[in-house]
């Protein structure tokens, strides 16, 4: 940036009262000069300026040029409206104070602020250009308020003054924007950018990035992390939508999830996850006792059916052709697990055994079903096929034809699992492989006791039966 001592010429007239400009002349021209000894003082740090006013009695210099903007802002709101500007004597004082400034290495530039009709002749102007050019000073003039009046004047003036583009003229008529908005995008404030009148560019975040990279650094990317996260929130309130939409239909009607399955899974395989998470919600709906179960074993349960519903989705998309002839067999298929879960805890006595066993136990059995489920599913459909008018009229009469069918390997399956459950040691290494149950809490060691001496007792009356009918 260059190194320059500046004089800020303000035109405090009477026609600085009026308010055509938001909120007045006056004030626009006072936030402008605001903004101008900032920028001007931060594009070099050896930069200073001063300030004088155009109108009154005399020209008045309020402050020679300093580096102080805190003097500067001061002095800025000591100006008062007076009188009749005189842009030319204005000037030629101006030029004057930069004359006897302290750093002789410092250019010469003068800013003035035109708002009122000038009374300076065409000849006076033009000799003026001549001698600010001859003694290397740089002019930029703000012409604002009366700006068709004293653009012909203005221009004779530039084109004597101007070398080497180094002095500007910004026109800023009335219109919405305001003064320090249209001069913020100038080559007055931006010398190394593209001058722009209209005020449109700007800068981003109403900075210059060339003064302080750091910080339009670290706005620009505060801007893109909220962007990113407002991204992300967006997605996530569409993500939840979308369970929430079909979650009513899996609740409220989970007879009819099974059914719709089979056709489904021929023509797509996205339907049997649909299917699966129907079924867990109806299983987990039929436990009893969930209400009064701790957070962390009902978490376990859920996760632990999920787990096993991709097992249990692949023999029904198998059969899934033969269950399209006859439609009665795919709810017959669905409601074996059903039918074969209980028959697997036949020989245990679920009433007096601890509630979170007695879930876990459950959920076990359930794990097994698909084993039992398959040849089920496989042989179901040949004798539901002549039956198809009974089957179509009511689905429930069909769930016990299905779990009947392999009657004699499900009564040997029920017997082996019965005898398992039976085994403390067994059930206690199948508690501590579930997610979040703690094989060490007093309550599950209590039911384990239970079942242990349970399975003692019932092996001393087996023995005394067998001695018995020996004698």
């Amino acid at each position: 940036m260059p190194l320059e001592a500046v004089m800020i010429a303000l035109d405090n007239s009477d026609y600085m009262r009026n308010g055509d400009y938001t909120p007045s002349r006056f004030d626009s021209q006072s936030d402008a000069a605001n903004l101008l000894c900032g920028a001007k003082l931060n594009q070099n740090p050896e930069n200073c300026a001063g300030i004088l006013c155009s109108a009154g009695d005399r020209i008045e210099v309020m402050i020679t040029p300093t580096a102080d903007l805190g003097r500067l802002v001061t002095e800025l709101a000591k100006v008062k409206i007076s009188g009749q500007s005189d842009l030319l004597r204005a000037i030629q004082t101006a030029q004057l104070a930069l004359k006897h400034r302290q750093n002789k290495k410092q250019k010469q530039r003068i800013i003035a602020f035109v708002g009122s009709p000038l009374t300076a002749t065409d000849k006076e102007l033009e000799t003026l250009g001549k001698n600010l050019k001859k003694n290397s000073v740089a002019l930029d003039l703000i012409s604002f308020g009366e700006v068709e009046e004293n653009a012909p004047k203005l221009e004779k003036l530039m084109n004597a003054l101007n070398s080497s583009d180094t002095s500007h003229l910004l026109e800023a008529p009335v219109g919405p924007k305001l003064l320090s908005d249209i001069l913020l995008s100038s080559a007055i404030i931006n010398p190394d950018g593209e001058a722009g009148g209209g005020g449109d560019a700007g800068f981003e975040f109403g900075i210059n990035a060339n003064d302080d990279p750091e910080l339009a650094l670290a706005l620009r990317i505060s801007m893109e992390e909220e962007r990113a996260r407002q991204q992300g929130a967006s997605g996530a309130q569409g993500a939840d939508a979308a369970p929430a939409d079909g979650a009513p239909s899996a609740e409220g009607a989970p007879a009819a999830a099974p059914a719709a399955a089979a056709p489904a899974a021929a023509g797509s395989a996205a339907s049997p996850p649909v299917a699966g998470d129907a079924d867990v919600m109806a299983a987990m709906a039929g436990l009893e006792g969930m209400e009064d179960m701790d957070d962390e074993l009902r978490q376990a349960l859920l996760l632990s059916m999920q787990e096993a519903q991709p097992a249990a989705a692949a023999p029904a998309a198998a059969t899934a052709p033969a269950a399209a002839a006859a439609p009665a067999a795919a709810p017959a298929a669905a409601a074996a697990p059903a039918a074969a879960v209980p028959a697997g805890l036949e020989g245990l006595d679920m009433d007096d055994m601890d509630e979170e066993l007695r879930q876990a136990l459950i959920l076990s059995a359930q794990d097994a079903a698909p084993a039992a489920a398959a040849p089920a599913a496989a042989e179901a459909p040949a004798p539901a096929a002549p039956e198809k008018p009974a089957a179509s009229s009511s689905s429930a009469p069909a769930a016990p034809a299905a779990a009947s069918a392999p009657a004699a390997g499900a009564e040997g399956e029920a017997g082996l699992d019965a005898k398992w459950f039976q085994d403390p040691s067994f059930v206690q290494e199948l508690l501590g492989s579930l997610p979040g149950v703690d094989v060490n809490d007093p309550r599950i060691q209590s039911a384990l006791k239970e079942v242990g001496s349970d399975e003692k007792d019932k092996d001393a009356a087996d023995k005394k039966k067998d001695e018995d009918s020996k004698k």
